[in-house]
């Protein structure tokens, strides 16, 4: 009599490797930033702007930046070289002809300067500190740190002979500095000259000033509102984009999705599984998981304003580099996490209670278990 033996199939189940699991997240990681940079440049933040009538706050802040500057110009504090005093063109520029104006000051005794500044009033800090102020301008150079490295100061304000000698070339027709020279110019610059207006612009600020019946601070105020404004309206816009980009990709796809699948899981044809029972989501896990996703994706959150702002002015915004970094270091967690994980899953994958498997992995396992599809 012939004994009937029942073979149970065996399946070999693997999950995701480490690099396929990496580029899983990457995958999603990448695909969440391009949709809330889209969502933010193509409708949150345009329709941000008109709802709180951006372009008229501009005209308004524009004016108030141009009789913010007026009070400037008409005190010799900053010097142009457009004739028309409605237009002196950019205060950037502007500006940088005031430091030339105020170091040519240090060096117009030497004879062998031909290029002169005797248009302009020249040394601003004694205009505002000691003639508009009518205090001590030795007051101000000794406490502005860095100056005693340039100037010699004792009843007067000297500019030390090594670089007189160098500077002088700026004064030159047809010369130029040396290497060294132009590195201490644009030195001298940045932490004298460009330090000290600041400050002298913030004691403006704080005492105002008047010309013509304009007032420095009151200007300066309706800038600065509209600066905020502008930062908030970005920051909120750039948060709104990527919880609508998370919303949908992480829930709203995998929710109605055949498998419960993200777009990029069905890109790569990738699947999750619950960990234990090695069978789909259902839809409270897939909620569960948005959570961990939101957190972890929201790195690429501080991004998301590029084109509006550059990258250095991203780092004034409020919040997002803070938040961004939170969740860079949930990444990193999480990656360090996998690397000693038996099954190649990140912290979010453990605390969701799932796996992640290729989709040929889991048409055996449904073969097995005798589906036919």
């Amino acid at each position: 009599m012939d004994a009937q033996v029942n073979e149970t199939p065996v399946v070999e189940i693997s999950p995701l490797s480490k690099g396929k699991r990496a580029l899983s997240f990457l995958a999603e990681f990448f695909l969440t930033f391009i949709l809330g940079l889209s969502l933010f440049h193509l409708a949150i933040y345009p329709l941000g702007k008109l709802a709180v009538g951006y372009t008229d706050q501009a005209k308004a802040s524009l004016v108030a930046q141009e009789q913010r500057d007026s009070v400037l110009y008409g005190h010799q504090l900053l010097f142009a070289e457009a004739v028309d005093k409605h237009n002196p063109g950019s205060f950037s520029s502007n500006l940088e002809l005031t430091y030339k104006a105020y170091l040519y000051q240090f060096v117009k005794d030497r004879p062998e300067i031909n290029v002169t500044y005797d248009q302009y009033a020249g040394e601003v800090f004694t205009t505002y500190y000691q003639n508009i102020r009518g205090g001590n301008v030795l007051d101000f150079y000794r406490n502005l740190e860095g100056a005693e490295t340039y100037f010699t100061i004792t009843d007067t304000v000297n500019l030390k002979a090594v670089y007189s000698d160098e500077f002088i070339h700026a004064y030159i027709k047809g010369d130029e500095m040396s290497s060294q020279g132009q590195q201490d110019y644009e030195d001298f610059e940045n932490k004298v000259f460009l330090k000290g207006y600041n400050r002298m612009l913030n004691d403006i600020a704080e005492k105002d000033l008047i010309f013509e019946g304009v007032s420095y601070r009151e200007s300066q105020q309706k800038v600065s509102a509209f600066i905020a404004l502008e930062k908030n309206l970005v920051l909120a816009s750039a948060l709104i984009a990527y919880a609508l980009s998370s919303l949908i990709l992480s829930l709203l796809i995998p929710l109605f999705i055949k498998r419960r699948r993200t777009l990029s899981m069905l890109l790569m044809r990738y699947e999750r599984l619950d960990a234990e029972r090695l069978v789909l989501w259902k839809r409270p896990r897939v909620v569960l998981y948005f959570f961990y996703a939101f957190a972890m994706n929201m790195a690429s959150v501080f991004f998301i304003p590029l084109g509006v702002f550059d990258f250095v002015s991203l780092f004034a915004l409020p919040v997002l580099l803070p938040i961004s970094i939170i969740s860079l270091a949930y990444i990193l967690g999480s990656a360090i996490f996998m690397l000693f994980e038996p099954f190649n899953r990140t912290l979010s994958d453990r605390l969701s209670g799932s796996v992640m498997v290729t989709e040929s992995t889991l048409d055996d396992i449904y073969r097995a278990k005798g589906y036919h599809f």
